[in-house]
């Protein structure tokens, strides 16, 4: 694709962000008090928007080269990380007694964050987004541990893993000099890093080695001091799926995970979804 067109496919999509983020702040101001995680995400919209725009005009007036289109590849990847932040925000907003259309409005906009993230994905080189997650359907349990509800996957070492979204707050990708002493960087707040890679000798799988994905866990609901960064495998835009219940089973003894598991189901294909007691990594 010539760089004319490039760049005026990436001042489109720029504007339509800019739109979503106005779109998103007036839902989270009608939404009051619930409507402040939106907020948020309004906010990262509109400073991507800007981003996307200042990223165009410095293409136009000064060339481009695969080091400028690797910053197209960062902002992809925000973009795409920031719909799934406002999916996770639907989620728990979904028990709060609001007007209905809310929340409906408020899926449509993520959806679109998220049609957006796949197409700045196609205006790179190399695609961004390898493919997408394969969620496995639970199978009907003999005897259940955990009501239905909706779940985050995510994978570490290239090993996949599941959590229930009551225990991630959000997902970031921050630059890996953010992540030292054993702490990592966030909105200039630094938390614990609990590194799974480390611990187990696994190897990054992450598309760009500048930047850590990093899933924001909160093991104890409620408690925002339990907070912990947690670096994954760049993450899918369908990370979350709703399940029915499952049947724990024990964790295949050759599972990366198996001495750290919290729980383990059995799923259609006989693959087994994992869920990390980061407990024991705590300790």
């Amino acid at each position: 694709m010539k760089n004319d067109k490039k760049i005026w496919f990436i001042e489109q999509y720029a504007h339509r962000i800019w739109t979503v983020s106005l779109s998103l702040a007036q839902e989270a101001a009608r939404a009051g008090q619930y409507g402040r995680g939106y907020a948020v995400v309004a906010h990262e919209a509109r400073i991507y928007s800007d981003k996307l725009f200042e990223y165009a005009e410095k293409i136009r007036f000064d060339g481009a080269d695969k080091g400028k289109y690797k910053g197209l590849t960062d902002l992809t990847v925000m973009l795409g990380y920031l719909a799934v932040n406002a999916a996770l925000e639907i989620q728990r907003m979904s028990d709060v007694n609001m007007d209905f259309n809310i929340p409906k409005s408020m899926a449509v906009f993520a959806e679109e964050l998220r049609r957006l993230a796949i197409a700045l994905s196609d205006l790179n080189d190399k695609p961004v987004w390898r493919g997408q997650f394969t969620l496995p359907e639970i199978t009907y349990p003999l005897e259940s541990t955990r009501n239905a509800g909706f779940f985050f996957m995510f994978s570490i070492g290239g090993v996949p893993l599941v959590e229930s979204i009551d225990h991630i707050q959000e997902v970031y990708y921050l630059p890996a000099d953010d992540i030292t002493d054993g702490s990592a960087r966030l909105r200039s707040v630094r938390i614990p890093v609990i590194d799974c890679y480390r611990r187990l000798n696994l190897r990054h799988k992450n598309m760009v080695k500048e930047r850590h994905s990093v899933a924001v866990v909160c093991p104890a609901r409620g408690n925002a001091e339990a907070r912990y960064a947690v670096p994954i495998d760049d993450l899918e835009l369908n990370a979350l799926f709703y399940s029915k219940t499952g049947h724990a089973v024990p964790p295949n003894r050759g599972h990366a995970f198996a001495d750290y598991a919290r729980e383990c189901w059995d799923a259609v294909g006989g693959d087994q979804l994992v869920f990390v007691d980061w407990a024991k990594f705590i300790e």
